[in-house]
């Protein structure tokens, strides 16, 4: 009897520590996200949701990331759209509950953003977001001041 009570603990073990790794992946990061409304907060509650017209995907894998924008900027007069979006790519880290992208490369404005902002010691530029991770969502806090203040991107599981 002892040694069946031994074995059933063993297996409860085991089980009970797969499970829990499982729940770790899951809210991992990697996948393929867009960005489906902006959510404005004040005084840390959320006040409003906006739908966004435009494309921004993010794609996370094996700590790697690339991030594909093109916002909505139509011209008054012809309806063209001025936006012509960029992309940048990088190295990425979870920080407990920050997100941190070591931004090494992009398009348009980007690659002068990183010369500029960057740390003279490094080659990318480091990034920091609040994130709030869930099986098929995340929020992104994009700025948020002490009072809670801010916005927050809600991106969504691409499956």
């Amino acid at each position: 009897m002892k040694k069946l009570l031994v074995i059933l603990l063993f297996i409860n073990l085991i089980l009970s520590c797969s499970n829990s790794e499982k729940k770790i992946m899951k809210n991992s990061l990697e996948g393929v996200w867009f960005k489906q409304s902006q959510i404005i907060f004040s005084s840390g509650v959320a006040t409003d949701t906006l739908l966004y017209d435009g494309v921004l995907n993010e794609i996370y894998a094996k700590n790697y990331y690339i991030t594909l924008v093109n916002n909505v900027n139509l011209d008054s007069i012809t309806m063209e759209d001025k936006d012509l979006g960029f992309a940048e790519s990088g190295q990425y880290e979870m920080q407990n509950d920050t997100l941190v992208k070591k931004l090494k490369y992009g398009t348009a404005w980007i690659t002068n953003a990183i010369k500029k902002w960057k740390k003279p010691e490094n080659d990318y530029l480091e990034v920091k977001f609040k994130v709030d991770v869930s099986d098929e969502y995340f929020l992104k806090f994009t700025a948020m001041d002490s009072a809670g203040n801010g916005q927050a991107d809600l991106m969504r599981k691409i499956k």
